[in-house]
């Protein structure tokens, strides 16, 4: 006995310590995130009262001191659990207006105010054009307005669905009543610690973690915590080793359903198991978003390239020149060229334009990079009740007369044992219709009582009118249901017959043990051992089924020996219960959602892995995976059942030849990461059951050490470690608490799986989109840059001014950009395998198609509307070489090929209208840009131009391309001039090459002509 004691008092010392550095630190380090991921190694449930009042120093009947209790509160803090706070609005605003991408833009910003303060002061006296001050603080103004409007926008976006929820604190009840120096008083919840005696009853919250000391017909709902959809009906002695099993330990925050009971604290705040997922849900970091991944990367890339080819020309420039003016002018026009300012709007509407999307399909996305996210996954961890299933029990089958019936099989009906056995089951009901409801249809009835009684109500008040026989035949004496002896007796008095009606109901194996005769449609038959091993076998296959299985049995009352009036006393049992006439039995299940199956083989034909994470049985749970499809091949547990033998004496060579399996929690606990990682890799399809939060946790943190975008749907308390873990949460917006919709990056407004199918098909179709844009987006870069090359390396007048430049950005190319968001998907996107990690949003392929490729042809359409311009005024290709300082000599007098002579004036107007249209024919091969943009492998005339956004776009691209070139006030803003109509369409050969050579490539990519092809262009 002194070693047991020893034993739990170092336990309770450590666990002690724990609570200490839990409450000394505020901010949790990786060491108590650590210890928070540990499973509860408690002993409490093992040791007896008097062990305990050892162990934590009090007494059970007077409880502790009022002075030890102070002094308990002061060392180990309240009884209060950690708040689960929420992404902060600052760090949404900061994010919004200072991430990666926004501070390029800002810099941008800076530097054109810079040179609009600077040009003014030295271009005073200077000869030379170029940029006037004016045009710098347009840019600066513009760029400016991009990021605050756009930030603002992302900001309102996810702020707006954030802030939607609470945390924790709804969880904790306000009071408590603990008996401390022999007085029962009520205290404060957060003034309880351990040791303190508690007395708690039915419509009360469990207010700490408790050890059971006595108790009357105690329930308490754990669902939240341990998944489990029953109220577990709690005694004061030990019935499992694992604490979180054992039915004489309830915990912090469990709804107690009905009775009473008395019980010792044996963990307060942070170190309950409440407490420690709350630690764990504040604690871990969330890891970036795959969209958020690539983002990064590609602004990274993008803002090196523009960086690094602007420091270039600003050093050659002013190598050349001597002037850092116009260095600086240089090295703006390449950022501003391959940075594409316009992206940012794009990204960020085409992500709110799919949030809203998935929220039509019942998707509530709370951050819009979740949006994609979920078409990355590669994994979902699913929980089963309420997702996967309906989260209502219902019957399934009912047995009697030697048949399972089939709850839809109304052909028995007139039977007279399945008669006998719905009246029965109509009878010894305690559940009961809420009185408010009865006017409604009775699947939509409210039911007060617990889940496997309403099931039976609901099933018998239509099939045979239950509230109504129950008021015709009233019950007259009751025994409630124990679990010491597993049964339940109503006798009611029967108004056709004048007498009494015994019905005895509970577990079918421990029923029929107090049955002499079995009821059949020929009459009652003696039970024989060898009916007795048929009924018993029938109820295996039905629990095998996954159901809950209820047996039933009866006896009339003989009216001689009890006449009406008989005075029935439970106490002294003066009525039968042996020799009773067995009936049969009901079986219920909580049944998968409708096309549940459907949607899980379209997730395995998307090469997605559905896993089952449950608190259930794992019989229960191996059934419903089974029905729900996440489970099709054999497992252990089936080949133990066809041969009656014990899980645990499968042979380990059979075990092994196995595809699937259903790994328990009892298991897990005797599990490495490695052992789990081989057991995930080695089986293609997993069931787990009877998990507990730390588990779930451990199982989603190995899933993405082996490379998965792991998915977590859940709705309980418990899920939420798991939820914030994943790479995107899910919870459950119907039936889901409050925290685990805080924890969870993603809500289902109801609750189905199938609206998770619909998101994963929703997100690749972002995924995709987003190349698209960016592909759309980057190709105009070309042709923005290489003009500040020629203009620096040969001289020519610029072909392009930075105010086109940016009116192309973040004017002409920002609708048809984003009407890409409106495209279709591709018609396989279902039927591939989730992208690859690897598989990057911006990768070598798309650069070189988007810059070298299309970007090329535009750049030959704008420089070829560039010369013919200035040819029909005289300018040959010849005569523009290398004339830049005298052009831009204001004094200076510049001859063309004919041998005219232009004074500054008159040939900076031929200027402007070169590069109108250059301008304009950058716009038009925008135009073919956004066409061949749509799809990336079928043909266009397959696709259709269905996306009526971006025809709309079209027509405004050519809208505002007209304004700029003749609208007179675009005229004075953009310094344009006015183009002869015919110049308007120069660049229409152009636009007809790149549509045609993009069906052409293709063509050669869908009929597998050339390998080659595809590999260098299909990005």
């Amino acid at each position: 006995m002194s070693t047991t004691k020893r034993r739990w008092s170092s336990t309770t010392s450590l666990r002690g310590l724990r609570r200490a550095s839990a409450m000394q630190h505020s901010m949790m380090d990786m060491s108590q995130i650590s210890v928070l991921k540990e499973e509860s190694h408690t002993g409490d449930h093992f040791l007896t009262p008097t062990q305990l009042e050892n162990i934590y120093r009090t007494n059970v009947n007077t409880g502790l001191s009022e002075s030890f209790a102070e002094e308990l509160l002061e060392r180990y803090g309240p009884n209060e659990l950690k708040e689960l706070r929420g992404t902060s609005y600052w760090k949404i605003f900061r994010h919004n207006l200072f991430g990666w991408f926004q501070c390029v833009l800002w810099i941008g910003a800076i530097l054109n105010f810079v040179a609009f303060f600077c040009a003014a002061k030295i271009d005073a006296h200077s000869e030379t054009g170029g940029h006037s001050p004016k045009e710098y603080l347009y840019l600066g103004f513009v760029i400016t307005a991009t990021v605050v409007g756009t930030g603002l926008f992302g900001f309102y976006q996810e702020a707006k669905n954030a802030a939607v929820m609470s945390g924790f604190e709804k969880l904790v009840p306000p009071n408590a009543v603990v008996i401390r120096d022999g007085i029962k008083k009520t205290v404060p919840n957060s003034d309880l610690v351990i040791g303190d005696i508690v007395e708690m009853k039915s419509g009360d919250i469990v207010p700490a973690d408790v050890r059971i000391l006595t108790c009357s017909n105690f329930n308490t709902d754990m669902s939240s915590l341990t998944g489990e959809s029953e109220p577990i009906k709690h005694r004061p002695e030990c019935t499992h080793s694992n604490p979180l099993e054992s039915r004489n330990m309830a915990y912090f925050s469990c709804p107690i359903t009905e009775g009473v009971a008395k019980a010792m604290v044996i963990a307060t705040g942070q170190m309950t198991q409440i407490g420690k997922i709350a630690g764990l849900v504040t604690g871990l970091e969330k890891e970036e978003t795959p969209i958020s991944k690539e983002i990064t990367h590609f602004i990274k890339l993008i803002c090196g390239v523009a960086f690094a080819f602007g420091f270039i020309f600003f050093v050659m420039v002013y190598v050349i020149q001597k002037s850092w003016l116009s260095a600086l002018q240089y090295m703006l026009g390449i950022i501003l060229a391959n940075v594409p300012e316009g992206l940012i709007v794009t990204l960020t509407v085409c992500m709110t334009l799919s949030a809203k999307q998935l929220k039509s399909k019942n998707c509530l996305a709370k951050t819009l990079q979740a949006v994609e996210t979920l078409g990355s996954t590669s994994c979902i961890c699913s929980d089963k009740t309420g997702t996967l299933t309906q989260n209502q029990m219902s019957v399934s089958h009912l047995f009697c007369n030697f048949k399972i019936i089939d709850y839809n099989d109304h052909s028995h009906v007139s039977n007279p044992t399945y008669s006998t056995l719905c009246v029965a089951a109509s009878l010894n009901l305690k559940a009961t219709f809420a009185h408010e409801t009865m006017h409604k249809p009775i699947e939509k009835r409210k039911i007060l009582g617990d889940a496997s009684e309403s099931a039976i109500l609901r099933y018998m008040e239509v099939n045979r009118s239950a509230t109504q026989l129950r008021e015709e035949n009233p019950k007259e004496a009751e025994i409630p249901f124990s679990s010491a002896y597993k049964y339940q007796v109503t006798i009611h008095r029967m108004q056709l017959s004048r007498s009494y009606y015994l019905i005895m109901k509970g577990a079918p194996e421990i029923v029929v043990e107090y049955c002499s005769r079995v009821h059949t449609d020929e009459g009652p038959q003696t039970l024989s051992p060898q009916i007795k091993k048929e009924l018993k076998a029938n109820f295996i296959k039905m629990a095998n089924m996954g159901e809950r299985v209820i047996g039933y049995c009866d006896l009339k009352l003989p009216v001689d020996t009890y006449p009406i009036g008989y005075k029935f006393d439970v106490q002294k049992r003066n009525f039968p219960v042996e020799d009773l006439i067995f009936l049969g039995a009901i079986a219920m299940i909580d049944p998968p959602r409708p096309d549940i199956e459907k949607y899980i083989s379209l997730c395995r034909q998307a090469g997605i892995k559905v896993v089952m994470v449950t608190g259930d049985h794992p019989v229960t749970a191996l059934a419903i995976s089974r029905k729900c499809g996440t489970i099709t091949y054999p497992t252990s547990y089936d080949y133990a059942f066809e041969h009656h033998i014990d899980l645990a004496d499968v042979p380990p060579h059979i075990r092994v030849q196995f595809k699937a399996t259903v790994i328990t929690g009892d298991e897990l606990r005797k599990m490495s990461v490695n052992d789990l990682k081989n057991a995930q890799m080695r089986y293609s399809e997993i069931t787990f059951a009877r998990t507990s939060p730390q588990q779930k946790l451990f199982i989603v943190e190995t899933y993405q050490s082996l490379g998965y975008v792991v998915a977590v749907t859940g709705d309980g308390v418990n899920d939420s470690p798991a939820l914030k873990k994943a790479d995107i949460g899910v919870a459950m917006g119907i039936n889901g608490t409050e925290v685990s919709k805080k924890a969870a990056d993603m809500i289902l407004l109801d609750d189905n799986f199938a609206s998770i199918v619909l998101g994963v098909q929703e997100g690749r179709r972002i995924f995709d989109n987003l190349k698209k844009t960016i592909a759309y987006t980057l190709t105009s870069n070309t042709p923005e840059m290489l003009p500040f090359v020629l203009y620096a390396c040969l001289g020519l007048p610029l072909p392009i001014p930075l105010m086109l430049i940016l009116v192309i950005n973040v004017g002409t190319d920002l609708l048809p950009a984003m009407s890409l968001a409106y495209e279709t998907s591709e018609e396989d996107i279902m039927k591939i395998p989730p992208r690859k990690l690897e598989d990057h949003l911006v990768n070598k392929v798309l650069l070189f198609m988007a810059y070298f490729q299309v970007g090329l042809i535009q750049f030959f359409g704008g420089m070829y509307a560039y010369f013919v311009v200035f040819a029909q005024d005289g300018f040959f290709p010849s005569s523009l070489m290398f004339i830049r300082n005298e052009w831009e000599t204001r004094r200076a007098v510049v001859k063309d090929t004919l041998g005219r002579d232009w004074l500054y004036l008159d040939r900076k107007k031929v200027e402007r209208k070169a590069q109108t249209a250059y301008f304009v024919a950058v716009c038009w091969t925008q135009i073919s840009d956004v066409i061949i943009c749509k799809t990336r492998r079928i043909s266009i005339i397959k696709k259709g131009m269905k996306n009526h956004v971006l025809n709309v776009s079209i027509i405004v691209d050519l809208v505002a391309a007209l304004c700029v070139t003749y609208f007179p006030l675009c005229n004075e803003v953009f310094n344009t001039e006015a183009l002869s109509w015919y110049d308007f369409f120069l660049a229409c050969p152009f636009m007809v090459l790149m549509v045609a050579g993009d069906e052409i490539r293709r063509y050669l990519i869908r009929n597998n002509i050339s390998q080659w092809v595809e590999r260098e262009t299909y990005y």
